[in-house]
Protein backbone atom coordinates (compact mmCIF):
# COMPACT_ATOMS: atom_id res chain seq x y z
CA UNK A 1 0.00 0.00 0.00
CA UNK A 2 1.73 3.44 -1.05
CA UNK A 3 1.29 6.83 1.16
CA UNK A 4 -0.63 8.12 -1.90
CA UNK A 5 -3.72 5.24 -1.89
CA UNK A 6 -4.03 6.95 1.33
CA UNK A 7 -7.12 9.45 1.24
CA UNK A 8 -6.61 12.58 3.09
CA UNK A 9 -10.01 11.51 5.10
CA UNK A 10 -7.91 9.00 6.62
CA UNK A 11 -5.34 11.34 7.84
CA UNK A 12 -7.32 13.83 8.92
CA UNK A 13 -9.62 11.24 10.94
CA UNK A 14 -6.28 9.68 12.55
CA UNK A 15 -5.64 13.53 13.16
CA UNK A 16 -8.71 14.39 14.69
CA UNK A 17 -8.12 11.59 17.13
CA UNK A 18 -5.80 13.97 19.70
CA UNK A 19 -7.05 17.25 21.18
CA UNK A 20 -5.47 19.61 19.95
CA UNK A 21 -7.29 22.38 22.15
CA UNK A 22 -4.14 24.24 24.39
CA UNK A 23 -5.13 23.58 27.99
CA UNK A 24 -5.81 26.72 29.64
CA UNK A 25 -4.32 25.82 33.00
CA UNK A 26 -0.88 25.18 33.66
CA UNK A 27 0.67 22.18 32.49
CA UNK A 28 3.93 20.18 31.50
CA UNK A 29 4.95 21.18 27.44
CA UNK A 30 8.02 19.51 25.47
CA UNK A 31 8.19 20.48 21.76
CA UNK A 32 10.81 19.45 18.74
CA UNK A 33 11.18 20.08 15.53
CA UNK A 34 12.53 18.91 12.37
CA UNK A 35 14.54 20.73 10.82
CA UNK A 36 14.68 19.19 7.63
CA UNK A 37 10.89 19.67 7.11
CA UNK A 38 9.90 22.37 9.15
CA UNK A 39 7.64 19.99 11.66
CA UNK A 40 6.96 21.16 14.89
CA UNK A 41 5.00 18.86 17.48
CA UNK A 42 4.04 20.35 21.26
CA UNK A 43 2.72 17.76 23.66
CA UNK A 44 1.09 18.89 27.02
CA UNK A 45 1.08 16.42 29.95
CA UNK A 46 0.47 16.10 33.92
CA UNK A 47 3.40 13.97 35.55
CA UNK A 48 1.05 11.41 37.20
CA UNK A 49 4.01 10.30 39.51
CA UNK A 50 5.07 6.75 39.79
CA UNK A 51 6.43 7.21 36.14
CA UNK A 52 3.18 7.58 34.31
CA UNK A 53 2.26 10.68 32.27
CA UNK A 54 -0.62 11.06 30.64
CA UNK A 55 -0.98 13.60 27.06
CA UNK A 56 -3.29 16.23 27.90
CA UNK A 57 -3.29 17.77 24.30
CA UNK A 58 -1.51 18.73 21.39
CA UNK A 59 -0.32 21.60 19.57
CA UNK A 60 2.06 22.46 16.09
CA UNK A 61 2.16 23.04 12.38
CA UNK A 62 3.28 19.80 10.78
CA UNK A 63 2.30 17.77 7.53
CA UNK A 64 -0.53 15.31 7.63
CA UNK A 65 1.93 12.27 8.23
CA UNK A 66 2.78 14.13 11.50
CA UNK A 67 -0.34 15.20 12.33
CA UNK A 68 -1.95 11.78 11.81
CA UNK A 69 1.01 10.07 14.16
CA UNK A 70 -0.07 12.48 17.11
CA UNK A 71 -3.21 11.69 16.90
CA UNK A 72 -2.09 8.14 17.45
CA UNK A 73 -0.08 8.94 19.75
CA UNK A 74 -2.96 10.86 22.16
CA UNK A 75 -5.25 8.22 20.86
CA UNK A 76 -3.48 5.27 22.55
CA UNK A 77 -2.05 5.65 25.21
CA UNK A 78 -3.38 8.56 27.73
CA UNK A 79 -1.02 7.08 30.59
CA UNK A 80 2.45 6.92 28.92
CA UNK A 81 4.99 5.01 31.29
CA UNK A 82 8.31 6.19 31.60
CA UNK A 83 10.28 3.39 31.01
CA UNK A 84 8.78 2.69 28.15
CA UNK A 85 9.27 5.80 26.43
CA UNK A 86 12.03 4.61 24.47
CA UNK A 87 10.42 0.99 23.38
CA UNK A 88 7.07 3.01 22.30
CA UNK A 89 9.69 4.50 19.46
CA UNK A 90 12.00 1.85 19.02
CA UNK A 91 8.94 -0.51 18.18
CA UNK A 92 7.55 2.05 15.32
CA UNK A 93 10.89 2.36 13.89
CA UNK A 94 11.30 -1.18 13.34
CA UNK A 95 7.86 -1.14 11.74
CA UNK A 96 8.69 1.20 9.05
CA UNK A 97 12.74 -0.73 8.57
CA UNK A 98 10.43 -3.46 7.71
CA UNK A 99 10.89 -5.28 11.12
CA UNK A 100 8.88 -7.79 13.08
CA UNK A 101 7.09 -5.46 16.26
CA UNK A 102 5.91 -7.53 19.28
CA UNK A 103 4.21 -3.46 20.13
CA UNK A 104 1.39 -3.21 18.76
CA UNK A 105 -2.51 -3.83 18.77
CA UNK A 106 -3.84 -0.81 17.05
CA UNK A 107 -4.78 -2.14 13.20
CA UNK A 108 -5.14 1.92 11.99
CA UNK A 109 -1.84 2.49 13.22
CA UNK A 110 -0.13 -0.56 11.82
CA UNK A 111 -2.03 0.24 8.31
CA UNK A 112 -0.74 4.25 8.67
CA UNK A 113 3.29 3.10 9.44
CA UNK A 114 2.94 0.68 6.51
CA UNK A 115 1.58 3.32 4.27
CA UNK A 116 4.60 5.04 5.40
CA UNK A 117 7.14 2.38 5.13
CA UNK A 118 7.89 2.84 1.74
CA UNK A 119 8.79 6.44 1.95
CA UNK A 120 11.77 6.40 3.58
CA UNK A 121 12.22 10.37 3.56
CA UNK A 122 8.57 10.37 5.56
CA UNK A 123 9.75 7.92 8.39
CA UNK A 124 11.18 11.26 10.54
CA UNK A 125 7.31 12.98 10.18
CA UNK A 126 5.77 9.54 11.61
CA UNK A 127 8.19 9.25 14.49
CA UNK A 128 8.44 13.08 15.57
CA UNK A 129 5.54 12.82 18.13
CA UNK A 130 7.43 9.82 19.22
CA UNK A 131 10.65 11.50 19.52
CA UNK A 132 9.35 14.42 21.32
CA UNK A 133 7.65 12.12 24.02
CA UNK A 134 11.37 10.28 24.48
CA UNK A 135 12.59 14.68 25.21
CA UNK A 136 10.11 14.31 28.31
CA UNK A 137 12.68 12.15 30.34
CA UNK A 138 15.41 15.15 29.01
CA UNK A 139 13.55 17.52 30.42
CA UNK A 140 11.82 17.07 33.38
CA UNK A 141 13.35 13.67 34.88
CA UNK A 142 16.76 12.78 36.05
CA UNK A 143 18.15 9.36 33.93
CA UNK A 144 19.57 7.99 36.78
CA UNK A 145 16.38 7.49 38.78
Amino acid sequence: MSLESKSYVDFLKWKSYANWQIPKEPVLEVSALNPLCGDEVKLYYQDLGNKKVKILAVSGESCSICSAALGFLYKNQSHFEITSFSTYLTERKKILEGKESSLFGDLEELSFLEAVKSHPSRHKCALLPWQTLLKIIEVNHDPRT
